[in-house]
């Protein structure tokens, strides 16, 4: 068969017709090159066979050429999750690629969807022991009181340094922001959608959340005119639409919302989101991190394990605590977790022009983003970075360090699952040895993208099957990272805290790819995953492909 025929055939078997005024995204892969590749040949080899099947490629970002990006407007994802993944799979072998994966929309971040009251069950099928019920007794500040802010505040100010994070500029991959009172006197800098390429980050207020970025930014910047006020009231906002909904997320749009901001100056870069694993996701972060840009990511919501991108070992994860300074119960935790801050009923702006109470790994995330925001203005962010390249270490993974060792510990507080503790701005900043902790310091992230990614993917399978049986004839991590990533979560979707099967995902989207069934022969793993054998709470997977339909 064809080059062009078996591609176009893989795609149509992941895809249905798309039709012009749509609102469904159009079916696109990222395409990782090898190494030595040159990109512009290899653009140019890869568009001469997808060009006549209706593909536009091009790369993923001005900073990344070594990513291109297939997008077939006339198709979109439906159907068995696991055809797209085989898609992949065959775009690889076709154009003898590092490794190519398909931008799936993914469901696996429900956030802040029951802001005022407790009910049931959420719409989208997420256990109500998720959330919490409101405590209309907290005051407006808590959150910001308990990782001390308003003391760094004063602190900087006494010392006569830049205070509550001015000069610093915090990036917000999310859904965009709306004019709000809440954000009335915030300092902003230009943004960008990268949902429709333009200069205009607004929030159209049409998804599952809407308001969920304006919610987050107010968390970080918002200043002490409203309701609701911000860790770092001083700094800059970046606004950044990268998704349509936190609930549904694409790795390629977050990616290039990461290189936008590394592009255009931005300092901080906070995301409130979460999803699968991802090769271009990971390597935008790398960029990240080696450009002295600190990233954070939430934990996650509900499914028990930390998502990605906060997973990845280059981000700094961040899980959720409440007043009591005990676990918010919807907290994703784990080994993965740096840190912990506030995230049950966090006060925050709603839309259209409110406030209120929140919940969610998304404002824990905010808070300590904002922190990072106080300690490099406190400082002065080029002399942080002079002082983390003395020790032989990104600016990244100082503020890690130096944030864990100077974190509140409560009694009893699980540093295995949570974190070093809960984030403590004022002794963060008060912190004047810059060497606290290096003596623990734990193992560097493996230079090797390919090593760092197995890793990760690797320890989402030993958190559902254990680590003896994850290491018993272990697939490849890395070339099957995303679909194993998918499914595996999704597993964990359907548990409640408890561990009770309270919902089955379905079969049409649980089916695993051809390829995947070659690969895993761990019968564990087979069955947490549906590729056959005993039937587990993860449910049973048909472990083949759907065979292409034609156009």
């Amino acid at each position: 068969m064809a080059s062009t025929d078996l591609i176009r055939d893989a795609v149509d078997a992941a895809s249905d017709q798309r039709y012009p005024g749509t609102s469904a995204q159009p079916a696109r892969f990222a395409l990782v090159l090898n190494a030595l590749d040159d990109p512009a040949a290899r653009a140019q080899a890869i568009a001469g066979v997808l060009e006549p099947i209706g593909a536009t490629i091009e790369p993923l970002s001005t900073l990344e050429r070594g990513v291109l990006v297939a997008t077939f407007s006339d198709r979109t994802f439906a159907g068995p999750n696991g055809a797209a993944f085989a898609a992949a799979h065959r775009f690889q072998e076709v154009f003898d690629l590092e490794a190519a994966e398909p931008d799936l929309p993914t469901d696996l971040f429900p956030d802040d969807i029951v802001p005022d009251e407790f009910i049931e069950e959420d719409a989208e099928g997420f256990p109500a022991e998720c959330w919490a019920p409101a405590e209309a007794s907290l005051p407006a500040a808590w959150a910001i009181t308990s990782i001390t802010a308003p003391e760094a505040w004063t602190f900087s100010e006494a010392n006569q340094r830049p205070a509550r994070g001015t000069g610093t500029i915090v990036a917000q991959p999310d859904t965009g922001i709306t004019a709000h009172a809440e954000l009335a006197d915030i300092s902003v800098v230009p943004g960008f959608d990268v949902l429709d390429n333009d200069a205009d980050p607004t929030d159209p207020l049409d998804g599952v959340n809407p308001g969920h970025g304006t919610a987050t930014a107010s968390v970080v910047v918002s200043g002490p005119a409203g309701t609701v006020t911000g860790s770092a009231p001083g700094a800059s906002l970046m606004a950044i639409r990268a998704v349509e909904s936190v609930f549904r997320i694409t790795q390629v749009s977050v990616a290039r919302a990461i290189d936008w901001a590394v592009d255009h100056g931005a300092h901080v870069i906070t995301m409130s989101l979460g999803g699968i694993f991802s090769f271009t996701l990971e390597r935008a972060l790398r960029r990240a991190v080696n450009a002295d840009v600190i990233v954070l990511a939430a934990a996650g919501n509900c499914i028990g394990s930390v998502v990605w991108p906060a997973r990845f070992d280059e981000c700094i994860a961040v899980a959720g605590v409440d007043i009591r300074d005990a676990k918010w119960r919807g907290s994703c935790s784990g080994a993965a977790v740096d840190i912990s801050a506030p995230a049950e009923n966090v006060w925050r702006a709603t839309v259209p022009n409110g406030s209120g109470q929140g919940q969610g790994t998304s404002f824990a995330v905010a808070l300590a983003a904002g922190t990072a925001a106080l300690w490099l203005s406190h400082h002065g962010r080029a002399n942080l970075i002079g002082a983390a390249r003395a020790r032989g270490e990104t600016l990244q993974d100082m503020f890690r360090r130096m944030a864990g060792a100077t974190a509140r510990r409560p009694s009893g507080w699980d540093s295995s699952s949570m974190g070093a503790g809960i984030v403590d701005a004022h002794a963060l900043l008060s912190a004047t040895d810059f060497d606290l902790d290096r003596d623990r310091e734990s193992a560097a992230a493996p230079a090797v993208l390919r090593e760092s990614a197995a890793l990760g993917v690797a320890s989402l399978a030993a958190e559902r099957i254990g680590p003896g049986a994850a290491l018993q004839n272990p697939p490849d991590w890395y070339r099957h990272g995303p679909e194993l990533s998918w499914l595996l979560l999704r597993g964990r979707r359907d548990l409640r805290p408890d561990r009770v099967l309270v919902r089955t995902t379905p079969d049409d989207q649980r089916v695993p790819s051809r390829d995947l069934d070659n690969a895993v022969s761990n019968p564990v793993l087979r069955d947490v995953v549906g590729l056959g054998g005993a039937e587990t709470e993860a449910g049973k997977g048909v472990g083949t492909e759907v065979e292409g339909g034609g156009r």
